[in-house]
């Protein structure tokens, strides 16, 4: 069935790209400031190459579970940066 696929494309492809565009930019020479715009530009082209590329899974629930799964890993990732102090913090309000 082709409609669950696109679905999981759909609602993990967006968490998936920001956070695959975050990675990316946290590791830029001028620091994540400079590349934000670009890497918000980028995540939706990646989104709709994530959604598209959910399609050509065999199984709907592979679908599912592999971008979960990828979702996983790289939140996972910047979580750990997170607490390991390695990546700036999103606020300045937030007061750590």
């Amino acid at each position: 069935m082709m409609g669950t696929k696109w679905l999981a494309g759909a609602l993990l492809g967006f968490p998936l790209a920001i956070a695959l565009c975050t990675l990316g930019i946290l590791w830029l020479p001028g620091g994540w400031e400079g590349g934000v715009v670009a890497a918000v530009t980028l995540s939706f082209v990646l989104y709709v190459a994530i959604v598209s590329l959910s399609l050509l899974f065999a199984t709907s629930r592979g679908a599912w579970l592999w971008l979960a799964g990828a979702n996983l890993v790289c939140f996972g990732i910047l979580w750990a940066l997170r607490l390991m102090h390695a990546m700036p913090v999103a606020s300045t309000l937030s007061g750590s």
